[in-house]
């Protein structure tokens, strides 16, 4: 009864009304998102985290498959609305290694149903920016110990030009990669980093050639790398 009503939730209900804020209100425009639709494997997406739209473009770029979202524990903290964040695709990360070997076994557990996880290694959302932040190649343990591809996108802003420009603040447009695969002849931890590098370096070339107009003026920040996951969740936690 709860995958019913999970299913019903989020294909009758989420999915057309995403789909309608996305296109006929803010305008997203997808590029390459038939990349991840194309795959025969389930994949993870790595995006950078600049803004509300980041809960439901995952969604339209896997649709018709489902996808899930790594989110901090405080996302499904709140009464009432817990369990229609959970089957709206939220997977909560611990906030302590106690709850780590449940928080594992549920990423391999969506994995093997096909399930495309998103995470957004930059943790935290910073409103229209339009750089990448620097991140931690911790969390791509999942795609390297799953043997499974990964897609990265960003989300880019451009000026808005005629009258546009008093409706909306900045034209978004989700660039999507074509799929990257972990490199199998390296040993885990290198074929990690590798794959945190070619998303990096992905979404520093979007960065530099599309996102081109500034909303929000950010002061400089040091390049220590920020996670999602923190420190708790490295990749023997898999073993």
């Amino acid at each position: 009864m709860v995958r019913f009503f999970a299913f019903l939730l989020y294909y009758v209900i989420a999915v057309p009304v995403i789909w309608f804020y996305s296109t006929c209100i803010r305008h997203v425009k997808y590029v390459n998102r038939r990349a991840v639709k194309k795959l025969k494997k389930p994949c993870f997406l790595y995006g950078n985290h600049t803004g509300v739209i980041d809960a439901y473009s995952p969604g339209l770029i896997c649709y018709p498959k489902r996808s899930k979202i790594l989110v901090s524990a405080d996302t499904v903290s709140i009464k009432g609305i817990k369990n229609i964040v959970q089957m709206l695709g939220a997977l909560p990360v611990p906030n302590d290694s106690s709850g780590m070997m449940k928080f594992v076994q549920a990423v391999k557990y969506y994995n093997k149903k096909r399930y495309i996880i998103t995470i957004y290694p930059e943790a935290h959302i910073w409103p229209f920016f339009t750089g990448v932040r620097n991140f931690k190649d911790t969390s791509f343990a999942y795609p390297v110990l799953t043997n499974s591809p990964v897609c990265a996108f960003f989300t880019a802003y451009s000026e808005p030009k005629g009258f546009m420009h008093k409706f909306r603040k900045a034209n978004v447009t989700v660039y999507v990669s074509d799929p990257i695969y972990p490199d199998t002849t390296l040993p885990r931890k290198e074929a990690q980093k590798k794959l945190r590098d070619e998303v990096y370096d992905f979404m520093k070339k979007c960065s530099e050639k599309h996102s081109t107009y500034t909303v929000i003026e950010y002061l400089p920040i040091s390049e220590k790398p920020d996670d999602i996951e923190s420190d708790i969740i490295s990749a023997d936690d898999f073993e």
